[in-house]
């Protein structure tokens, strides 16, 4: 399992609850990075085959499980579990209840098993990261009382300006890179289309030339890797651009860049946002889906049209050159993401869902 947002958020809402009245029990592939980061924290670990989707016998299994322990709440994070504890109620458990958590923005599709798993009360409830992915879920039918939003959260953790000062020479050690940076760009997400790294790199393209101490550094790993090396080849024979691969230490990275550059062709919120919020640092995002609910252009941050290489550009290049605007962005998201985005609200948030599913008071 590739670690992401949504592992990430569970990791929170399972070791952040640790002080309520609440068990939680994992079920996910053997041996998961999920499973690492929470096994300390859960009270049993059910592991599932990758091809247990839509296996009869995996489900009956899963059902002893729950039986055994008085399994409550089934609350299911992606689409393969969706369908999967779908009909695991619907076959074997109806006393149940099932909570989906939504983090894709793609409307329901039309087919009548799709909409079956969103329209049937099988399911009891909907959490969902944003209010544009509640409005998706809306306009294809879903109740509109049966969804809650809880936006994803991370930790404060210190951004003070000597913390800043220490990431930053980290990240001015980075192998590969040139020296004599003025001006740093992190990216951090997984190397897939709807990221839009390719739009990031041309728009830095043509930042450099203006600012040629500009720095842009990609961390993540995915499918595109090798094409959008292909693409900014020129510019990491330069050393103006580094790939730096799966990376656990991204808040660091945010720590110490200037801005965060999240370019999305599709988002439902993107998490990582928040993190670099939390570490004081100035936000450039596509204006696209859930990314707006975040930032908020010209307040805590700026957004452009998404697969607009020359709007980043104009926006990267105002903030390169205007230190004070930066800050002044980066200080309002600070302070926003610490008022808003912080794991208390989010759990105390999903354990309001869990009461009102259980009907408990």
């Amino acid at each position: 399992m590739i670690w992401g947002g949504g592992q990430s958020q569970i990791a929170t809402l399972i070791r952040e609850s640790k002080d309520r009245p609440i068990e939680h029990y994992l079920a996910s592939p053997a041996n998961s990075k999920l499973w690492l980061k929470t096994r300390t924290h859960i009270k049993g670990y059910f592991p599932l085959a990758r091809t247990a989707t839509i296996s009869p016998l995996a489900m009956w299994r899963v059902r002893s499980y729950c039986l055994k322990h008085s399994i409550q709440i089934i609350h299911t994070h992606c689409g393969k579990s969706h369908t999967f504890a779908f009909w695991l109620k619907v076959l074997f458990l109806p006393h149940v209840k099932l909570i989906i958590h939504r983090r894709i923005p793609t409307k329901i599709r039309s087919n009548f098993l799709s909409r079956e798993k969103f329209m049937s009360h099988a399911v009891n409830y909907f959490i969902t990261v944003s209010e544009y992915i509640r409005e998706v879920l809306i306009s294809g039918g879903v109740e509109p009382g049966r969804i809650t939003c809880v936006r994803s959260s991370k930790k404060t953790f210190a951004s003070e300006p000597s913390d800043k000062a220490r990431a930053r020479e980290a990240l001015e050690r980075t192998k590969d890179l040139a020296p004599d940076g003025d001006f740093f760009v992190v990216s951090a997400s997984r190397l897939v289309p709807d990221k839009g790294l390719f739009v990031l790199i041309e728009a830095f393209r043509s930042l450099v030339r203006d600012r040629p101490r500009s720095r842009l550094l990609i961390a993540g790993e995915g499918p595109l890797e090798s094409e959008l090396k292909l693409a900014g080849r020129a510019l990491t024979e330069t050393g103006q651009l580094v790939f730096l691969g799966f990376r656990k230490d991204v808040p660091d990275l945010l720590l110490g860049a200037d801005i965060f550059a999240i370019p999305s062709l599709s988002e439902g919120l993107g998490s990582t946002i928040v993190e670099a919020m939390m570490a004081c640092t100035a936000v450039v995002g596509s204006a696209v889906e859930g990314i707006p609910e975040l930032v908020k252009n010209n307040i805590n941050g700026m957004t452009v049209p998404p697969g607009d290489p020359s709007a980043l550009y104009d926006a990267l290049l105002t903030l390169a050159t205007d230190k004070a605007k930066r800050q002044s962005l980066a200080d309002c998201a600070l302070a926003w993401a610490q008022s808003s985005c912080i794991p208390q609200i989010m759990v105390s948030k999903t354990c309001d869902v869990y009461c009102n599913v259980l009907k408990v008071q």
